[in-house]
C-alpha cells in the first residue's frame, strides 16, 4: 500500500494549508498512511541553495495575495505573519520527540493556533499559551529546547537527502517508486499518483 512522508515546518503558511487538505485524503483513501515529519525549513532553504521568498519583493507581494486566495478557498482563518519574526524550533523539537499519533495531534493544534491568529507568536510565551489553551501535556513542553534537537536535525538532513528544498513537501512511496510533490498546489497531482499506485 502507498504511504506518504509529509515534511513541514510551523513557520510555513503553506504547510498549514496542506494540513487542512490532508484529512480529506485520508478519508478518501483510508488505507493510506501518512508520516508527519517536522523539519527546520530555514536550514533546508540555506543548505539546498534555495532563496527565501520574502527576500524577493515582487514574489513576497504575490505570495501575500496567493495566501489570501487559499484561505478563502479552504474557508479557514489565516493571519499573515511577517517572515523571520518567530523561531519555531522549540515546537519542532517537541514534535520530533513525540510518537507518530501524538506528533500529528500536536502539529495540527500548533498550526491552527499559530496561523488562525489565536496566539500572538510575537509574545515570548506563545508556546506556553498554546499548551494552556489546548490543555496539552506539560511533559511535552519540557522537550522544547532553544536549539535544534538531534532528532530535528536528522529529519532535516533526511529531507535534504530526498532532494527537498521547501515545505510542504510530500514523498509518495509506492511499491515500485517514490515521487516528490512540493506545495499545497500539487496535492491534486499527489492524489492522482495515489490512485495510480494503489
Amino acid at each position: 500500500m502507498p504511504s506518504i512522508d509529509f515534511y513541514y515546518d510551523f513557520i510555513s503558511p503553506y504547510s498549514y494549508l496542506a494540513t487542512i487538505r490532508l484529512p480529506e485524503l485520508t478519508q478518501k483513501h483510508p488505507y493510506l498512511s501518512i508520516d508527519w515529519i517536522p523539519v527546520n525549513l530555514p536550514s533546508i532553504i540555506r543548505r539546498s541553495g534555495n532563496i527565501p521568498p520574502a527576500t524577493v519583493p515582487s514574489k513576497a507581494r504575490y505570495l501575500l495575495r496567493d495566501l489570501k486566495r487559499w484561505a478563502e478557498y479552504f474557508d479557514v482563518p489565516l493571519k499573515i505573519i511577517k517572515p523571520g519574526t518567530f523561531d519555531a524550533r522549540p515546537a519542532l523539537n517537541i514534535a520530533s520527540a513525540l510518537s507518530p499519533e501524538e506528533r500529528k495531534t500536536f502539529s495540527q493544534t500548533l498550526f491552527q493556533a499559530i496561523w488562525s491568529g489565536k496566539v500572538d507568536i510575537n509574545e515570548p510565551d506563545w508556546l506556553q499559551r498554546i499548551f494552556d489553551q489546548h490543555h496539552l501535556p506539560l511533559a511535552w513542553l519540557a522537550l522544547a529546547g532553544e536549539k535544534t534537537s538531534p532528532a530535528l536535525e536528522r529529519q532535516t538532513q533526511q529531507a535534504l537527502q530526498e532532494g527537498i528544498f521547501g515545505a510542504p513537501t510530500f514523498i509518495l512511496r509506492g511499491e515500485k517508486r517514490s515521487q516528490m510533490f512540493w506545495g499545497v498546489d500539487r496535492m491534486d497531482f499527489l492524489e492522482r499518483a495515489i490512485l495510480q499506485s494503489s
